[in-house]
């Protein structure tokens, strides 16, 4: 296991002018947003209601501040909001998928109808259906602006992934192939997939993912022989009491495994995924040693196909504790990391997010600045997309052909083996 030195302790970054910035703000690039969930923890979330025609306010929202339920036929609402969004900051690129899980309202907890999967103990379950409504959103736009060019162009902004998948579930690979043959030409991707997620894992019904899960190696493999960049989130060590109470990173080795059956054991190059790890491992009051110097062994082993994603609570805890550090791991491996909004069914919450990233972007280099603001995005979605193309998966979003399947024992070779 990777180890160890002095505890970095999480602490809540408040942006409200990027004060930590080391000198004047920088010219600002074009962003790229790693992540983005459509939809919320109810399955629904916000649209462009301006024209007054549901009832609810202009974002969506009703008065019991939950989303309203949109009909089919007009989920394309959810998509022009979002790329409005994209238009006035300055945004070139977003991945989008839906939610994994859906949150119950639980009969002892019927005093609080929860929004938020924190709002009460209820459970949260496998929402399997989230990726139908992502599609949706996709398809209704492409009928609503048929014979528009211009309109659809600004579809290739948004790289839509395929999440509502049980990674504790063998056949999570068979409903992955399902989801493409379904709506051939949308999917550019899969995740958020969930692996060990603090509190959320503790929460959700049945089996407990974790990152070397034969679902999941499945899942990687058929990602990386297709070229569907995948990204994970899968937290490194269980959560702390509080910022005092240091824990090794009990975790890794799980992801480690997984990279190492799925990238390193791949003799094909052209077969091994793109991996990008959600937050670069970390979430809420997660305390490990030296974690910038466990990254950079990481990346040293695996920069070729893994990717962090600084999105969410690591920005704040970790990266901005040690900004000199991570600027110069930064600099080492440039084409690695890229930034996100974590945005939870909420487009218009987007362009906060992404400042939050501005005292860290003024802090590299032109170049390197550029890269980790949007290039590195763009490079990972561009590559992929060549890649299936030449693999024969179609252009733009994946197509898969009517005769496509995998081996019966597709990644399960070592399963039943002493």
């Amino acid at each position: 296991m990777l180890s160890t030195g002095n505890a970095m302790r999480p602490f809540t970054f408040l942006l409200a002018g990027v004060g930590l910035c080391a000198g004047p703000i920088a010219q600002a690039e074009p962003y790229g947003d790693c992540h983005f969930h459509l939809l919320d923890f109810l399955q629904n979330g916000e649209f462009d209601n301006r024209d007054g025609a549901f009832p609810c306010d202009a974002s969506g929202l009703m008065a019991d501040g939950r989303y309203f339920q949109l009909p089919y036929g007009e989920r394309h609402r959810r998509l022009t909001g979002l790329l409005d969004v994209t238009d006035r900051h300055d945004i070139a690129d977003v991945v989008v998928c839906g939610m994994p899980f859906v949150k119950k309202w639980a009969e002892d907890d019927f005093f609080l109808r929860p929004k938020y999967y924190l709002d009460s103990s209820s459970r949260v379950k496998a929402a399997r259906d989230t990726d139908l409504q992502v599609a949706a959103a996709f398809m209704d736009y492409q009928r609503h602006f048929a014979g528009k060019p211009a309109q659809l162009a600004r579809l290739k902004r948004l790289h839509p992934f395929i999440c509502g998948l049980d990674t504790t579930d063998l056949g999570a690979v068979d409903l992955a192939i399902k989801r493409i043959q379904e709506y051939p030409g949308i999917w550019e991707g899969l995740g958020e997939l969930m692996s060990r997620h603090d509190d959320l894992t503790n929460l959700t019904t049945g089996e407990r993912p974790r990152a070397n899960h034969t679902s999941f190696i499945r899942l990687f493999k058929f990602a990386g022989r297709v070229s569907l960049p995948v990204s994970i989130h899968h937290n490194v060590a269980p959560i702390s009491r509080n910022d005092d109470e240091v824990k090794p990173p009990w975790y890794l080795d799980e992801f480690l495994d997984l990279l190492n059956r799925t990238i390193r054991d791949e003799t094909d190059a052209a077969n091994r995924p793109s991996v990008i790890w959600c937050h670069a491992g970390i979430s809420r009051r997660i305390v490990v040693n030296d974690y910038r110097q466990t990254l950079e062994r990481l990346l040293d082993a695996y920069h070729e196909n893994l990717y962090l994603d600084l999105s969410w609570v690591v920005l704040g805890s970790y990266v901005y504790r040690d900004l000199d550090g991570w600027v110069a791991l930064i600099g080492k491996y440039p084409d690695n990391f890229l930034i996100g909004s974590d945005s939870v069914g909420k487009y218009s919450g987007i362009p906060m997010e992404l400042k939050k990233f501005q005292a860290l972007l003024s802090a590299l280099p032109a170049g390197t600045r550029a890269k980790v603001s949007h290039w590195n995005l763009a490079s990972i979605l561009r590559k992929a997309e060549v890649e299936r193309h030449r693999k024969g998966f179609g252009r733009g979003g994946i197509t898969l052909p009517n005769d496509f399947s995998l081996p019966e024992r597709f990644g399960l070779e070592t399963l039943g083996q002493p």
